[in-house]
């Protein structure tokens, strides 16, 4: 199906710059870059099923924001048997772009923790507006929500061995099981 929104999910932890820096990216890219096009999940809201909250994931593409090794964005949708259709691990997209987030802060968004949210919202924009252009190859086919009772959030990092990605440029990934985002080229390169 023809791709009309994207839904977001950021980072929720406080203790990590990454962190703020999906939750600031999620907002720019929904308030001033592709507004009314972007949905914004809650958490508490999807992981208790509220029907608006689950059905913008089984809707939209989800782009998981992870802004540590711990990857809440990717673990809120896997508690839902949920892959996302575009995948940023936060720190390995800011060292391949030359950021240095050692200096950001977590509290106050400024200097490069505003200048990386910014980055990655122009990045996630990019994509979400191949996958929404008109004609686009990108299809999407609506996920079944499988919510797994049994799980917890995943005490490991990276959900390496839970999630098969596919590496599009260091730090963006997208699942083996979606097709290619439109921007790949044949070769599986930018």
């Amino acid at each position: 199906m023809a791709v009309r929104r994207i839904c977001m999910h950021a980072c929720g932890g406080i203790t990590r710059v990454g962190a703020t820096v999906a939750r600031l990216a999620t907002y720019v890219v929904a308030e001033e870059l592709i507004p009314e096009k972007t949905l914004i999940s809650c958490a508490p809201a999807f992981l208790r099923g509220v029907e608006e909250d689950v059905l913008m994931v089984v809707k939209s593409p989800s782009f998981a924001l992870d802004g540590c090794e711990w990857s809440c964005g990717s673990n809120l949708l896997y508690l839902a048997g949920i892959t996302p259709a575009v995948r940023f691990h936060l720190p390995e997209y800011a060292e391949a772009q030359g950021f240095d987030l050692s200096g950001g802060s977590r509290r106050f968004p400024s200097g490069v923790t505003k200048e990386f949210s910014r980055f990655v919202a122009e990045r996630v924009s990019g994509i979400a507006g191949g996958m929404m252009k008109k004609g686009s190859p990108y299809t999407f086919e609506r996920p079944e929500l499988l919510k797994q009772p049994d799980k917890w959030f995943r005490s490991a990092p990276n959900m390496e061995g839970i999630m098969e990605f596919v590496q599009i440029e260091p730090g963006i990934y997208r699942p083996v099981s979606m097709p290619p985002l439109p921007e790949e080229s044949v070769d599986g390169g930018r």
